[in-house]
């Protein structure tokens, strides 16, 4: 069993706001596993699950939309359960006290691969992100109008003139509205302090924002422009390595 809303917190960490849709579910010994990847493959992401009530398996989800409408009708705790033929899994189905739910699954062959990541595990800087510093973040992008959605992290001095990190947000031009916000809890190693690193605002946004419930959250900077997201609760951890844009 699994409840509601904690199926539904799984989904939306990958599904990111229907940003990424087919995907293949990993059950081995109770741990569900989602590796993926948006269409834009400007950002490469896991989520894990150690306590997923459902068989071994491998199945694939090609219209995770359409299973959450299906989950909005249920309520309370949730029974998974797989239907098969020729031991075959072709349909995902899920119970409640009332509602008896029939998702058909897709074939594996349909999902693409996401790219993979090696870790560089040479950060310069890294955040411990506490739910003000996130929520600060995501009202910082939502105050830039623009279709470039457009962030730069870089190295300024604050008030006692120490070294901090500051995400300015808004197109590169002068002439633009900008926004910048200087991240707290920040440990800045190194020497590369003259950097100026562009990410997509808007997929660091909807991170964040399908991840306000984590216990623990920790953004990371390398300085070659990877932008690592890490955040865990009691049963859960996803992981987004995000990608620097281009040309900038």
């Amino acid at each position: 069993m699994i409840s509601k809303s904690e199926l539904q917190s799984v989904i939306s960490k990958y599904s990111l706001g229907g940003l990424v849709d087919a995907v293949k579910w990993e059950v081995k010994d109770k741990t569900l596993t989602i590796d993926f990847q948006p269409p834009t493959r400007e950002m490469v992401a896991k989520v894990v699950h150690t306590s997923f009530d459902l068989e071994d398996c491998e199945i694939a989800i090609y219209n995770t939309s359409q299973l959450d409408k299906l989950l909005a009708i249920t309520s309370g705790d949730l029974n998974l359960q797989l239907e098969k033929q020729h031991k075959l899994p072709v349909k995902l189905v899920i119970e409640d006290a009332s509602f008896t739910l029939n998702y058909s699954l897709s074939e594996l062959r349909l999902i693409q691969e996401p790219d993979k990541v090696r870790d560089p595990n040479n950060y310069v800087v890294e955040s411990n992100l506490e739910s003000d510093a996130i929520s600060a973040i995501i009202k910082a992008k939502n105050a830039i109008q623009s279709d470039k959605d457009n962030v730069n992290f870089t190295i300024t001095t604050n008030f006692d003139n120490e070294q901090v990190l500051t995400m300015i947000f808004g197109d590169d031009s002068h002439h633009t509205n900008k926004v910048e916000y200087i991240v707290p809890n920040t440990v800045i190693t190194g020497d590369h302090f003259d950097f100026n690193i562009p990410f997509n605002s808007e997929m660091v946004r909807v991170v964040l924002a399908n991840n306000k419930d984590a216990d623990k959250a920790t953004m990371k900077l390398n300085i070659n422009g990877l932008l690592l997201l890490e955040f865990e609760s009691k049963n859960w951890k996803s992981t987004y390595y995000i990608l620097r844009k281009a040309n900038q």
